[in-house]
């Protein structure tokens, strides 16, 4: 095998989708991995898709993408592969493995060393460890099922795209183990409840802001315009700012709209008179005509591909991300690697991952990482390496500070309004903030400066924001040979969409996500939020096997992370069934094969409870759910939910953000974490979704940082005098208040 994490010996123990995506994103690195399935095989292989729907365990779509260059082996040999392995991966329920033999005591005794990666619904500890649970009942409880048409229940994400966070949340917690130093057996335990919420714009601290401001804890408004028909198919246009819905109405020629975004985006009586007038003016062009236009304004504009036509996107067609395997064509690789850390250098004794000056607590201490980041996939990225000791430098200016400062942030709170967003401190906590004009030829010098310091470079800007400013990896390696550069473009470094502006909506437009979530009779729907930390963490597995390979051979290198390409990965099953067989399965609204299941109405208004009944073919599911509408439209949420429990059978109310700081599973597990903000006060930050133990004690180092709150303890370690900060200031290439604020 080659790639950074050759030599990575692994032996997985799971089914399904989490475990072995973790494992999948190891064989992507060049990691050796041996499958352990269990008696009858992993369930996968009887899901599919399969040519012309015929059955065979040996040909089916989604087990061969997910265990493409796996070994596979028996559980009777599974002692001996543990011996020599550096990780076990395993996603049965907990305890499963004392039952084979293997657990802790015994895992010990064969492999003191052993990173042991375990991934089940709700972790391996607290009150509710062994709750049952379905694919649905997870996402209701984390969040993800909501609500995206209010004349019908909230409904699930589809595509089976939730069953994949965990997995990628496994590989980077097992690999962050990989780093600590070693301390016996070492367990990542992972949740998939924890994962899945996770991965949401933090709806628990928006709650509090709306309640603190007076306002409905809940509130949701649509994005605008949100997902719209074209002349041949559906388009998204996602306005992110002010400016893009005044350029939207412009573009429209409904200029007369242009104040009335709030009130449109809430539902008010203006948004029925909007649509009418622009639904005609949208359906008489083309997608591509919608997006070239779109793109031309800098507004966000993206397809909403399905799997047929993702795979004639000409920005996925000109990077070759889809390759052709036996019978189907598939996603490839989230990651792509460039530079001196392309070569493979020889590994004789296994990862040796562990760093001697790294503390239990601290996986990335004495790493320094320059943090050119905005909005979210990037600086989560940064956030978790702060949150386990690296040193984060985060650049902003006076003149354009993070643009993720200004969500759900509002003026009329005051000068400081830009310090309050609750979304920008929860994913730039654990960094010094420092503010530099890099329009300027000395803010220039000065972030090449602090560049040839860096061991790590991070940016998720179009690509030739940083360009521009010298800050590429031709330009970086120059200034730091050994320098990793992480680039994160929503749509790549090259293609004719390189240059294309965009934000989540247009990354889970463009990869089938929205296409595949919403009800069968009615339109595309938005998963509304997960893509930028999911990026985020695939970004944070290639960093940290790019880490291993400098460690080994002393080179660096360029990682190029496409947000396009990763939530394609993550949104397969469609692409695969299409290249197989022609065929665009129609969304699915609340159901899965092999399940009766839904999320139906209780006797309070707006609660609704999710439920899933092993599909045994003896009932029809409309049948089904009209008797359990009538049933549960009857009992509050909580009556419902304790019922079925009782009875072995997975129900859950769909959570909403005030209620998620409500539940004892999270304060058992100290998944809350709170810090002070000098301006904001006391706030409950998340952790991440995983515990490594023995390891880090908490999740999160310190609170999140103002407005150039580090500028001068960050200059003067530079060798900037206070004459020259002073200077800087009154040029204003450095401060600490945005500029016309």
């Amino acid at each position: 095998m080659s790639g950074p994490l050759a030599g990575l010996h692994i032996v997985e123990i799971a089914t399904e989708i989490s475990g072995p995506y973790a494992t999948k994103l190891f064989v992507d690195l060049g990691a050796d991995v041996v499958k352990i399935e269990p008696p009858g095989g992993d369930k996968l292989r009887y899901w599919g898709p399969f040519r012309d729907g015929v059955i065979d365990p040996e040909r089916s779509g989604m087990f061969e993408y997910l265990n493409a260059g796996k070994r596979i082996a028996s559980l009777q040999e599974a002692p001996e592969l543990v011996a020599w392995a550096h990780v076990l991966v395993e996603n049965l329920p907990p305890g499963t493995l004392d039952s084979f033999g293997l657990g802790s005591a015994e895992l010990t005794k064969l492999n003191p060393n052993l990173v042991q990666l375990s991934i089940s619904p709700f972790g391996q500890t607290g009150p509710w460890r062994d709750r049952v649970s379905s694919p649905l009942t997870l996402q209701a409880v984390s969040g993800w099922v909501s609500t995206r048409d209010p004349d019908r229940p909230p409904v699930q994400a589809g595509a089976r795209i939730s069953e994949y966070v965990a997995g990628a949340y496994g590989a980077l917690g097992a690999l962050t183990a990989l780093r600590l130093p070693d301390a016996g057996l070492r367990q990542v335990d992972v949740s998939e409840f924890e994962s899945l919420l996770s991965t949401l714009p933090y709806p628990m601290l928006m709650a509090e802001r709306m309640k603190s401001l007076g306002l409905p804890p809940n509130m949701r408004a649509a994005p605008m315009l949100g997902v719209v028909r074209a002349a041949d198919g559906w388009v998204g246009i996602n306005c992110l700012t002010g400016q893009h819905w005044l350029d939207v109405c412009a573009m429209l020629g409904l200029s007369e709209f242009g104040e009335h975004q709030i009130a449109i985006m809430m539902g008010g009586p203006q948004r029925a008179e909007f649509f009418a007038k622009a639904e005609p003016l949208l359906a008489a062009q083309t997608v591509a005509e919608l997006i070239e236009l779109s793109q031309a304004m800098r507004i966000p504009a993206a397809p909403v591909n399905d799997g047929a036509t993702v795979l004639d996107s000409p920005q996925y067609a000109k990077r070759g991300f889809f390759v052709q395997g036996p019978g189907f064509r598939r996603p490839g690789s989230p990651f792509r690697f460039s530079g001196p850390a392309r070569a493979t250098a020889a590994r004789n004794s296994g990862p040796e991952m562990a760093d001697p000056h790294h503390s239990p607590d601290h996986a990335f201490g004495g790493l320094r990482v320059l943090d050119l980041t905005t909005f979210w996939a990037g600086a989560y990225l940064t956030c978790y390496l702060g949150a386990l000791g690296a040193d984060i430098v985060k650049v902003e200016s006076i003149q354009r500070p993070d643009g993720h400062r200004y969500s759900g942030a509002y003026p009329f709170e005051g000068d400081d309004w830009y310090e309050r967003s609750a979304l920008w401190q929860a994913t730039n906590l654990n960094k010094r903030d420092l503010t530099l004009d890099l329009s300027s030829q000395r803010g220039r010098d000065i972030v090449h400066r602090l560049a040839a310091q860096a061991d790590v470079v991070v940016e998720n800007f179009s690509p030739r924001v940083v360009e521009q400013f010298g800050l590429d990896y031709e330009s970086l390696v120059k200034l730091n040979p050994d320098v990793i550069a992480v680039r994160m473009p929503g749509f790549g470094l090259e293609g004719p969409w390189r240059d294309y502006v965009g934000w989540a909506l247009n990354i889970e437009q463009t990869s089938g996500m929205t296409a595949a979530t919403g009800y069968a009779d009615g339109p595309p729907c938005n998963v509304q939020g997960p893509a930028d930390p999911i990026v985020g963490v695939h970004a944070g597995v290639a960093l940290l096997a790019a880490l291993d390979h400098r460690r080994r051979t002393g080179e660096g290198g360029l990682i190029e992370i496409a947000q396009i390409e990763v939530a394609a990965c993550v949104t397969a099953e469609p692409v695969i069934e299409y290249s197989m067989n022609g065929v665009v399965r129609p969304r699915e609204g609340n159901r899965r094969r092999g399940w009766l299941q839904g999320v139906y109405p209780t006797s309070e208004d707006q609660a609704w409870v999710a439920l899933s009944v092993p599909d045994e073919g003896g009932i029809d599911h409309d049948l089904f759910d009209e008797l359990v509408t009538a049933w549960t439209r009857t009992l509050t949420p909580n009556v419902v939910v304790e019922m079925l429990r009782a009875q072995g059978i997975p129900a859950e109310q769909v959570t909403t953000g005030d209620r998620m700081y409500d539940f004892a599973q999270l304060d058992a597990r100290r998944f809350y974490e709170e810090f002070e903000h000098p301006v904001t006060g006391p706030r409950r930050y998340p952790g991440w979704p995983f515990r490594i133990t023995p390891g880090p004690a908490s999740h999160h180092r310190s609170a999140p940082p103002t407005l150039g709150q580090h500028n001068d303890e960050i200059l003067c370690a530079l060798g900037l005098s206070r004459d020259e900060l002073a200077d800087l200031r009154g040029q204003r290439i450095i401060g600490e208040r945005v500029l016309n604020a």
